[in-house]
């Protein structure tokens, strides 16, 4: 659960986890764009689950980092 109160854009009201998911997309974007030059892809089996791990490790990560 994260301390930072409900956010109001233009009359919407926003949770705080919305801006973790969206700061957690950017840096999969990023970390993805690294990793697609080195060829990891070869080595994984599945890249659709290895893209949602990862993103869900980042997710986690971020989300620890808010708390």
């Amino acid at each position: 659960m994260s301390l930072f109160p409900v956010i109001v854009v233009f009359g919407l009201s926003f949770p705080p986890i919305f801006f973790e998911l969206l700061l957690s997309l950017v840096v999969f974007w990023l970390v993805r764009k690294i990793l697609m030059p080195t060829r990891i892809y070869d080595f994984v089996w599945h890249p659709a689950l290895f893209n949602t791990a990862l993103y869900c490790c980042l997710f986690w990560l971020i989300g620890r980092l808010f708390v």
